[in-house]
């Protein structure tokens, strides 16, 4: 069966290409310009062909079937040339159900923060277990530099993204999986440009909710007061699990220490459970956060009985996934990192726990707020409170930024006015990029984007270069 997809540079398209390649399916795409990491080191291994956007490329490939990216929209010249054909159109997540997911027990894992995360952690950690499974990560896994792998195993592990599935397919995107079990990390306002307020995410999480089988699990965070009014209201009869700080919670954190040592992070992590009490062990990622992080996927492998010896090494040894909390550089002077932050609360909190165990005398952050909820004014005073936990903030101006009505557009003027009146060092990337005064004391920099920076490795090499020993 050939496959062609339009947009096949999108993180998640080029990991459904990976699935569809390795699951024997003949496989073709296309994508506007420039193809950027991580997604253009992801194609190059799998020598999948990729062409400019055309639609006589439809007409030589003649494909059984297109799956159209969220990047195409109604006029899309290959999706034209798709319909003139009688070409059946698919968003990705209902072409993965019909061919790929039949015959697994799918486990989801979304919510507002920390679904990457959480989906590699509990991939990595199935298939430490011997589990085999199929799984496709909104982020690449730093460890095979793939975010997707084909497994023979009864499982697949999925992110579940809320967003809708393609321009003719407006059904959110993890309704499609029809989850065998799910873990729910939190739930805020986030995609302005989809959902009008909380309470219309609230009813898509419902109905995920309402799609887990009777023999599956539902993990949730039981602090969040979003998700547990929808699981207090539920009609389920799965299983369900909570996790959290709170001692009323089935799985309790009680305590989280990161050092950063040789170069990476250790996460000590002391936690109540069912069957334990006081269980200690450690993680490789940073922060209470990511503690909770692993505290959930620990939940669902004890709900689906999954859990043997090596649950703790899987979890001590996960490398991460690349541009989450990733080291780029560090010696004893400077740290820098990049992640993928860009809703205010995951730069809150990254920041916050970053200082904390890299214990900083100065913060530097590069920010992008570059997704079409980021760029609203929505999140304006939000960004404020957020980004003044750094002393010194670049601000990026996001391409398209124009497009977004003016009445409803991130300011950014007015972003950068209310850091420095809050005492912060503030400017706008393309004007200025002066660090020597800085790097004479132990200094943490991060970029924070939803993208890859195009110029990264530049202001990379540059900083090194201004860096003062």
């Amino acid at each position: 069966m050939k496959v062609y997809l339009i947009g096949i540079g999108g993180i998640g398209m080029c990991g459904v290409a990976g699935i569809l390649k390795e699951s024997g399916f003949k496989v073709f795409g296309s994508e506007k310009g420039k193809l950027y990491p991580p997604s253009s080191q992801v194609l190059k291994k799998l020598s999948i062909p990729i062409y400019e956007p055309d639609p006589q490329n439809i007409e030589k490939i003649k494909p059984d079937a297109v799956i159209v990216g969220n990047i195409a929209k109604k006029d899309d010249v290959e999706v034209l040339a798709s319909q003139k054909l009688g070409i059946p159109l698919y968003s990705f997540p209902s072409f993965l159900n019909q061919f790929i997911f039949k015959d697994k027990k799918v486990l989801v894992c979304a919510g507002t923060h920390g679904k990457t995360t959480v989906t590699a952690l509990l991939s990595y950690t199935l298939e430490y277990l011997g589990l085999d499974p199929t799984y496709l990560v909104g982020g690449v896994l730093r460890h095979t530099e793939l975010n997707f792998r084909k497994g023979d195993g009864s499982f697949a592990v999925v992110e579940g993204d809320e967003y809708p599935a393609s321009f003719f397919d407006k059904e959110p995107k993890f309704l499609y999986y029809k989850p065998f079990s799910i873990i729910l990390t939190n739930l805020e306002y986030d995609h302005a440009d989809v959902y009008p307020d909380i309470e219309s995410l609230k009813e898509v999480f419902k109905k995920l909710i309402s799609l887990v089988s009777e023999e599956g699990v539902i993990v949730y965070n039981f602090e969040d007061k979003n998700l547990a009014k929808i699981i207090k209201n539920t009609s389920s009869k799965a299983k369900i699990i909570s996790y959290g700080k709170n001692l009323k919670a089935d799985f309790v954190l009680l305590k989280s220490e990161t050092q950063f040592k040789n170069k990476s992070f250790l996460n000590y992590i002391v936690v109540n459970t069912p069957f334990e009490k006081n269980l200690k062990f450690y993680l490789s990622l940073p922060g209470e956060h990511n503690a909770l992080n692993a505290l959930c996927v620990l939940s669902l492998l004890y709900g689906l009985n999954l859990l043997n010896i090596n649950w703790r090494e899987a979890f001590k040894t996960f490398p991460g996934v690349k541009r989450r909390q990733e080291i780029l550089y560090t010696d004893k002077n400077l740290v820098i990192i990049d992640d993928f932050a860009h809703h205010p609360t995951e730069v809150r909190v990254t920041l916050e726990e970053l200082k904390k165990a890299i214990k900083p005398q100065k913060t530097i952050v590069i920010f992008e707020p570059r997704t079409n909820s980021s760029k609203r004014k929505v999140f304006q005073e939000d960004y404020v409170k957020s980004l003044s936990l750094a002393d010194e903030i670049y601000l990026k101006i996001p391409p398209n930024l124009e497009k977004i009505p003016e009445e409803e557009r991130l300011d950014i003027d007015s972003l950068l006015k209310a850091l420095k009146n809050l005492g912060k060092r503030a400017y706008f990337l393309e004007n200025n990029l002066k660090f020597d005064k800085i790097l004479k004391r132990k200094t943490l920099f991060i970029f924070m984007s939803s993208a890859y920076f195009e110029k990264l490795e530049k202001i990379k090499e540059y900083i090194l270069k201004t860096e003062i020993k």
